[in-house]
């Protein structure tokens, strides 16, 4: 930075704005949007899961409604993240830990201050003010007094200009990445179900013919449990499993070998189901251990079945439907021994098996590159636009 640049606190530049505290019990389908904490991510505002307040809370809100062009800020958690809010997504009111910050200055620019919010270099000065053993609160005091460095409007003009130019540049880098990425998950998907549809001479049968089917069970009070000694038992949960990945090789945590009794033991090359929040989600072990009432196992399977095919048909769309349709509950849905037990699969002779799984691994692994060099790309990409901005702001 240079030495003619000033240094203005915030609060002098722009209005800061708090949020209110909506009821979530009071939330429609449609109607004012809800900007809440986790819709602010760092660089944009995410509208995924949106929330919304009826319109005849206009007036009461009137102090919260956002504008078109307003920075928005967390305070809590991920401090520092900052998005732009767009024509699109109004009308729009501010929720509670997200800050409002409303341009009053006609001598600087929006898109820079913007760019400077996004520097590390500024979120590690947002962090370092922040308090909290749980989670990180930083306050919208200390945001208005913080120096913000502000460069004559010409300069302001030529550094936002260079960095869409570059940043323009980065983000087709990555759009290229992702669509190579999708284009291969979609071959598997149409592999999937070109493969696993059924042919002449395929044997049908329900899973509860095929294998045994039992439900998890935890030792409680689990913290009694949970230990670190020599003897101890892996307690496998889904944070030990991989995403995109179908085996679970081990566990973080561990239990007492007492806790076996109260929950369900399993070994390797059993199937794990998850059967509660994302259910239906198989695992192949490749370790013994317990597990909790959050996942079924399907073990003790038919000697005719190809232990990676089978793996295959769990995940297959068709699969996938009906343990949809047979999952219940009225807050959060979750699949059963039963429901497990009356689903229907279909599968060929051991070495077509053998074969269609072979073809699937090898798509699998070109969809797992491309997946490694995605998440490289995104990196590199996240790397030069922060370098771009350290050699401007730090």
């Amino acid at each position: 930075m240079r030495n003619d640049w000033k240094y203005l606190p915030l609060g002098d530049i722009c209005e800061l704005l708090n949020g209110f505290a909506f009821r979530s019990s009071v939330y429609v389908n449609e109607g004012i949007r809800v900007i809440r904490i986790a819709n602010v991510q760092k660089g944009y505002i995410e509208d995924s899961a949106p929330a919304f307040y009826p319109f005849s809370y206009e007036k009461e809100l009137s102090r919260y409604m956002l504008q078109e062009g307003d920075l928005l800020m967390s305070l809590t958690g991920n401090v520092g993240r900052v998005g732009i809010l767009y024509k699109e997504m109004l009308p729009a009111a501010l929720n509670q830990r997200v800050a409002c910050i409303r341009l009053r200055k006609k001598d600087v620019l929006l898109k820079y201050l913007f760019h400077y919010f996004n520097s590390n270099f500024f979120e590690a000065q947002c962090i370092a003010s922040s308090h909290g053993a749980a989670q990180l609160n930083m306050s919208t005091v200390w945001l208005a007094k913080h120096l913000v460095p502000v460069p004559p409007l010409s300069e302001q003009e030529r550094i936002v200009s260079l960095l869409d130019e570059q940043f323009a540049k980065i983000d087709a880098l990555k759009a290229n990445a992702a669509s190579q990425l999708k284009a291969a998950k979609d071959l598997f998907q149409a592999a999937l179900k070109q493969l696993l549809t059924p042919q002449k001479g395929w044997d049908e049968k329900k899973l509860g013919e095929i294998c045994e089917i039992a439900r998890g069970g935890s030792p409680r009070p689990i913290k009694d449990y949970i230990t670190n000694a020599p003897n101890s038992v892996n307690w496998i949960k889904i944070g030990d499993t991989d995403p995109a990945g179908k085996y679970i090789y081990e566990t973080k945590e561990k239990i007492k070998p007492e806790g076996i009794k109260k929950s369900r033991w399993v070994e390797k090359n059993d199937f794990i189901l998850s059967n509660s929040m994302s259910f239906g989600r198989p695992y192949i072990l490749k370790t013994n251990g317990c597990i909790h009432d959050g996942w079924l196992v399907l073990r003790n399977y038919n000697k005719d079945l190809y232990i990676d095919f089978f793996y295959y048909v769990l995940t297959s769309p068709d699969i996938q439907h009906q343990f949809t349709i047979k999952a219940q509950g009225s807050t959060v849905s979750n699949l059963n021994t039963d429901r497990v037990a009356s689903v229907s699969i279909s599968f060929p002779f051991l070495p077509e098996q053998e074969r269609i799984a072979a073809r699937l691994d090898e798509i699998s692994k070109k969809v797992k590159a491309l997946q490694a060099n995605y998440d490289q790309t995104i990196n590199l990409c996240n790397d030069l636009k922060q370098a771009l901005l350290k050699s401007i702001f730090a």
